[in-house]
């Protein structure tokens, strides 16, 4: 599976996996969620390559269940850590779809059904909508101001993680269209992110008005621009501006940039969002990420 790139070789493999990819189509699971359940099938067929089992009828239902354990001893390229529970139950998920797909299909009548790990999830924290108005009235009517009203319109407004938040240009603002284009997602995926009323129009007045003043002639395309230095504002930065919020706002609870993406999926699942559209204006690669906020949500008073 670490061999690279990670390219399958067998006819009958390719070909399952663009048919598989199909099948979800056709049964409507979210776009968001396709890439990520074919890529693990993919994965799961090219681990079977490499132990010389080039076809669907040599497979057998603890092949699967071998998969997942050397998932298991694996490590995240990124973290550097061993993968966690529900990381690995994502690929189970996919594992007992793909299951599902090549019995209803009469493509193998060999299945499987691979059981869920346990996971022990901390809910996340998120602020009520008292609080995060508590936020906003932190905010001055200066230049500063008005771009924390801008980053709060991002970070809660539309729910953007710190990096994709940092990342954004002055072209990404599709002003005509009410639309942020986050082209630097998780997983390098990009989405387009609507801009409701009020925060459009404190994110329209920080570029027309404050960024002009920030930026002293200089010139970059980023968004988000430093006090007195006219350069970008790094993740660092804008993490520290929103604490700084908080503090003045008097919010006992641990604030972050993912603290108010938390609570605007939060406030949006409370008010009759379906969970699909939240997983999308996210940018979740499955519904299962998504789900936790309906714990939050049944917590509510």
């Amino acid at each position: 599976m670490d061999k690279k790139p990670n390219q399958l070789q067998t006819v009958e493999y390719i070909l399952l996996c663009q048919s598989f990819k199909e099948w979800l189509t056709v049964l409507n699971y979210s776009v968001f969620s396709i890439p990520g359940l074919t890529k693990t099938v993919k994965d799961f067929l090219f681990y079977q390559e490499e132990n010389n089992k080039l076809s669907l009828q040599q497979l057998t239902a603890n092949d699967a269940s071998e998969f997942i354990e050397m998932l298991k001893t694996k490590t995240g390229e990124r973290t550097g850590k061993q993968l966690s529970n529900g990381h690995i139950n994502k690929q189970i998920q996919a594992l007992n779809l793909f299951s599902k797909y090549i019995r209803e299909t009469g493509r193998s009548p060999q299945g499987f059904s691979l059981r869920r790990l346990e996971e022990i999830r901390s809910k996340p924290g998120w602020l009520t909508k008292p609080e995060i108005q508590a936020l906003y009235e932190a905010t001055t009517d200066t230049v500063l101001g008005i771009r924390d009203r801008a980053m709060l319109a991002i970070y809660y407004g539309c729910g953007l993680r710190l990096n994709e938040g940092a990342s954004l240009e002055l072209k990404d603002i599709l002003t005509e269209r009410k639309i942020l284009h986050v082209r630097k997602g998780k997983h390098y995926k990009e989405r387009l992110v609507p801009v409701a009323g009020k925060n459009f129009e404190e994110l329209k007045l920080y570029i027309d008005y404050a960024r002009p003043q920030l930026l002293q002639e200089k010139k970059t395309d980023a968004l988000f621009i430093g006090a007195n230095k006219g350069v970008k504002m790094d993740k660092q930065s804008l993490y520290i501006r929103i604490k700084m919020l908080a503090r003045k706002a008097k919010i006992k609870k641990k604030v972050g940039t993912h603290t108010l993406r938390h609570s605007i999926a939060t406030h949006l699942l409370s008010s009759g969002m379906k969970l699909e559209r939240i997983q999308q204006f996210l940018g979740h690669g499955d519904l299962d990420s998504t789900q936790i906020y309906t714990h939050l949500v049944n917590d509510l008073p």
